[in-house]
Formats: C-alpha cells, structure tokens, sequence
C-alpha cells in the first residue's frame, strides 16, 4: 500500500536518507504544517502524508525533520499557534543539487547523426568544479574524446547548460553539434548506433 502522494513510498520503504529528501520536495511545493512534536494531537501534514503505520514510523519522520532543522535545510516557525517548515537557502541548494544528480537525457528513438561535443577549459580559480562537473557529463553517459572534450550522439544543450550553471562554470564551456569526427566509428560502436 502507497500513501496519498504518488511517488511517495511507505516510511519502511525508504533507505537512509530518502524521507529527508521527499521531505524538502513537499515543503518546497508550499508551507506545510508540520504540529509541535511527535504526540501533538493536531494533523501533522508532512508526517500525515507518509501515512505511517505506528509510533516508530511516526518518531521516524520527527526525527528526519527535527533533523533538517539542525542541519539548517528547514526552520520551523510558529504563525498563530502552528508550526510551519519554511526551506532554507541551504534546503533549497540540497533540491537543486539534487535535481542536478537526477538529471537524465531522453535519447529519441533514432539518431539524427550529428555529434554533440562539449569543450570546457575551466581555469585553476574553479578546479573544485572541473570534477564533478565531468563526473555528471559521464554520468550523463557522455564519452571522453579526449582531455576536456566528452562527446555525445543526442541532443543535450539544455541539460550540459543547466550542469554547468549549477557548477559556475557556463562561461567556459562550449557545446558544438558536429557532423563528421575522427574516428567515427568508433564512437558509433561505442554508442551501439548501428
């Protein structure tokens, strides 16, 4: 059995972690009430949406709540007499972030035969950036043509755009569609085109 919210597991169904997350995606979509503690008698939203089975389960969402409180993700604010969580700026960076990792290219069906090929030549100020910034582009799925050069056989500008300017890097990086690279084939058998 789900809980009201699809997309939303049972509280024994999350790993470590994961109620955190689901937790600052709700209260991203509004301001959620949220009670005073575990035995409040009032409707707590976002333990309530998660439609725990007992106390533990219960104590469990609390606990991952009071939580984002410490870690600054949330503040809880009291307005006439209800406890409101409001994200923080940091709580709003941990969903973008985390939206970077979930961040996915739909491949189409078939390949138009062009080439997407992304330069970036992020100077020694930003080297903190350079790595994870290409460990996203092979997550992406992305191949190394060769030092700082990753080729691709689908449309991605938006996605390597949105990368970067989550990185800070955007103004030294360069995207090209090419038809025709050196080597082709083997890229195209790399890349199962055939």
């Amino acid at each position: 059995m789900g809980t009201k919210f699809k997309g939303i597991k049972t509280v024994a169904e999350y790993r470590r972690g994961e109620i955190g997350r689901d937790i600052l995606r709700l209260i991203e979509a509004g301001v959620i009430e949220v009670g005073r503690n575990v035995t409040d008698p009032r409707v707590a939203q976002i333990i309530d949406t998660f439609t725990p089975k007992n106390s533990l389960e219960r104590r469990r969402i609390w606990t991952t709540i009071k939580y984002l409180e410490a870690k600054n993700r949330i503040s809880l604010e009291e307005h006439n007499g209800h406890t409101y969580a409001v994200l923080t700026e940091r709580g709003r960076l941990q969903i973008n972030e985390d939206a970077i990792w979930n961040l996915a290219i739909i491949t189409p069906r078939r390949w138009d035969h062009k080439w997407r090929i992304v330069l970036f030549d992020i100077p020694r100020v930003y080297e903190k950036k350079r790595k994870p910034f290409r460990l996203k582009l092979e997550d992406l799925g992305f191949r190394m043509y060769q030092k700082s050069v990753f080729i691709y056989p689908y449309e991605c500008h938006e996605e390597v755009h949105t990368i970067a300017k989550w990185y800070g890097v955007d103004k030294h990086i360069r995207y090209i569609v090419a038809t025709e690279v050196h080597d082709m084939r083997h890229f195209v058998e790399i890349f199962d085109l055939l």
